[in-house]
């Protein structure tokens, strides 16, 4: 099964293709210009890179938040756009979960943070590296003071919004351990090992069905 995997929920961008469990090939985009300028390039090299095309594409996983209002929907749009026209299926994924995929054996707490913007992080506890799921669970969005006084000891720290606050961990929480600097982004191959774990239990998103999980309310609607 080739499986396309994309995520677009902060100010990187990536986008993988993988054969069942194997990485075929990867692209990391962090310059931080709008993702719609460049995610279909993105998608276009990356399967002309290995000898497929759209038609090849089996499935498709999808970052659907927390993250950036318009970096998700830039992202979801292009997916559910992309799979109704090779009818493939879509399955749509925590990004908190995937940045901390990569500590999956992990012996510990992992936390993965993204910066919110407005002073506050999105954030979830993962007890131990073996807990990582791949459903949004209980994601939640607070002031990096207030994570902070909750974070358990030796928690593995991963992300824009434990890298934009690590002083206030460092000082706070000093049994913390800040992630190395490569890992604190988004990778595509982790959104897509996780869609495709959801994929074996034959649970998948329906187009219509597939949104962003924001978290908070948007500015639109704060205002209504």
């Amino acid at each position: 099964m080739i499986l396309l995997a994309v995520d677009t929920a902060t100010t990187s961008c990536s986008v993988a293709l993988l054969r069942d469990r194997n990485l075929l090939a990867e692209t990391v985009y962090t310059a931080g210009n709008t993702h719609s300028r460049h995610l279909m390039a993105m998608i276009d090299g990356l399967l002309t890179s290995c000898g497929l095309s759209a038609a090849d594409v089996d499935a498709i996983g999808v970052s659907r938040g927390p993250g950036t209002f318009t970096g998700l929907r830039i992202g979801i749009s292009t997916v559910k756009g992309l799979a109704m026209a090779i009818h493939a299926p879509v399955v749509g994924v925590s990004s908190l979960a995937a940045l901390a995929f990569p500590f999956r054996h992990h012996d510990g707490p992992v936390v993965p943070m993204i910066d919110a913007r407005r002073g506050e992080i999105y954030h979830i506890c993962y007890e131990h590296g073996a807990n990582i799921p791949d459903g949004v669970g209980d994601a939640a969005v607070d002031l990096p003071a207030a994570v902070a006084a909750t974070l358990p000891p030796k928690a593995i720290l991963v992300g824009s919004g434990a890298v934009l606050y690590r002083e206030l961990f460092a000082a706070r929480c000093p049994g913390a351990r800040l992630a190395d600097p490569s890992q604190h982004v988004i990778r595509a191959a982790a959104v897509g090992l996780l869609a495709l774990e959801r994929m074996l239990r034959q649970d998948v998103d329906t187009i219509g069905c597939l949104v962003p999980h924001y978290v908070r309310k948007s500015d639109a609607q704060i205002h209504r």
